[in-house]
């Protein structure tokens, strides 16, 4: 008889689990203190700094050439768009809050390129996609159950935020390059309905938008331009 294991698409390796555990937990607890930021950073980076160092064995050569070309990925767009927000708000006309709003934004971004670009490197576009939109409506599907369980109707509209994900998720491969293209009208729909274009305004709310505007509008850009550009 198969073991769950068996079932899944990907065999993760034990430091692939402890890793993903330790990233879920700093997030659930991150609200409890700041030190849980620690916690989401031993697991986001530790196990890669320990394959680099060659302290630990769990991936094929495949694996680390795919990780290797995401990390160089990362740091390429993480560096452009860290400059960029430096030119943008290193005026002195932004309040004390925007160092933090930048250093959140870019560390968002770093991780999110490297995991998008490794994911499409080893699974290719339009299984990076599916599976993509599938775990990411699925957590904001549990995190706006979790935070209105006391208000029915907030509930139930903000819940409504994962259906373009799910949807999109499921037309993946009947329509991939229609999808793509809709996908990115999708992101541009939200950043616009969400006013996430202020990311450069002046207030510390609009600066952190840059994390929901990477980490909400992220996957169905990156979703759409991955099924635009793959053949698979």
């Amino acid at each position: 008889m198969a073991s769950i294991r068996d079932t899944l698409p990907i065999h993760p390796s034990r430091a692939t689990w402890i890793a993903s555990g330790l990233v879920l937990l700093g997030f659930s607890f991150l609200q409890v203190h700041p030190v849980f930021l620690l916690v989401i950073a031993l697991g986001a980076f530790g196990p890669g700094l320990l394959r680099t160092l060659g302290w630990l064995h769990d991936q094929d050569e495949f694996q680390r050439r795919a990780a290797e070309r995401a990390g160089y990925l990362a740091y390429l767009v993480t560096g452009l768009v860290g400059f960029a927000l430096l030119a943008l708000l290193g005026d002195g006309s932004v309040r004390s809050a925007a160092p933090d709003a930048i250093l959140q934004t870019v560390l968002s971004l770093l991780w999110f390129t490297w995991l998008i670009s490794s994911l499409v490197s080893y699974w290719g576009a339009h299984k990076t996609a599916r599976r993509l939109l599938i775990a990411f409506g699925l957590v904001w599907l549990a995190f706006n159950v979790v935070g209105h369980l006391a208000h029915p109707m907030e509930l139930l509209m903000q819940s409504l935020l994962a259906v373009p994900f799910l949807l999109a998720a499921w037309l993946v491969p009947r329509w991939p390059r229609v999808v793509g293209v809709l996908l990115l009208g999708l992101g541009a729909f939200f950043s616009w309905l969400f006013h996430l274009y202020e990311i450069v305004g002046p207030t510390p709310l609009a600066l952190g938008r840059g994390v929901v505007l990477i980490l909400f509008v992220g996957p169905l850009l990156a979703s759409g331009i991955a099924l635009l550009r793959g053949a698979d």
